[in-house]
């Protein structure tokens, strides 16, 4: 897939296990990036149930909830296709877009694609799918230790966290996340991603990929 929005955009994918505190860093990023006066914007899957920017996702509105819930039910195969269109989407259908623009994405299709390979997935034909997105000029892997996310979860993650677990249960989660960490453990150091301690405080994640980014466009520009 060649699309992207606009040919000067630098896309920085931010993506981690369920809590890396990828949405904070994200919307940290979109801020101190307009605050300074470069254009930015976060991309989310999702932004296609919730906006006009979209009208050939017009059929899954309004109810982002229980698109969600439908994923959730789909099997391996079908649900990764699903999420990834809508990826795809959000990232390539939107019109507008500046010159110079910094275009986040939160979490992207790498979770994703780990948590299915996580539940069965063939990892070959994963990777070869997804292989059809515009690729990430950045990719920030916040890393994070199951026991963290589940501390971070207060004891209320979610199914799809608990590899599709209905009890939620703490022995669940941790070996969903476990799967799926290394899964983009892998993957990080395969691709040479930016792997970043979650744990660290957010304004200092922030200053590491801005930093980044302003070397990763110094060399995309000579």
């Amino acid at each position: 897939m060649s699309g992207r929005p606009g040919d000067a955009a630098a896309l920085v994918a931010v993506v981690g296990g369920d809590g890396a505190g990828k949405s904070t860093l994200t919307g940290l990023l979109h801020r101190r990036l307009t605050a300074a006066g470069t254009p930015a914007r976060r991309v989310d899957r999702w932004d296609v149930l919730a906006e006009t920017d979209y009208p050939s996702a017009a059929c899954l509105r309004p109810d982002e909830r229980q698109a969600r819930s439908c994923a959730a039910r789909m099997s391996t195969g079908p649900r990764l296709l699903f999420l990834l269109w809508a990826s795809a989407l959000a990232l390539t259908d939107r019109a507008g877009g500046m010159p110079g623009e910094v275009v986040l994405l939160d979490g992207y299709w790498m979770k994703h694609a780990a948590a299915e390979i996580a539940y069965g997935a063939d990892p070959a034909w994963v990777e070869a799918v997804a292989a059809g997105l515009p690729a990430a000029d950045l990719v920030v892997h916040l890393r994070v230790e199951p026991e963290l996310a589940w501390a971070r979860k207060d004891g209320r993650p979610l199914p799809f966290e608990c590899g599709m677990d209905l009890t939620c249960s703490r022995s669940s989660f941790l070996a969903h996340q476990g799967a799926l960490l290394a899964v983009l453990d892998r993957w990080a150091d395969r691709h040479g991603w930016l792997v970043l301690d979650a744990t660290a405080p957010t304004p200092v994640l922030a200053d590491q990929v801005i930093a980044a980014l302003a070397d990763r466009r110094a060399t995309m520009e000579a």
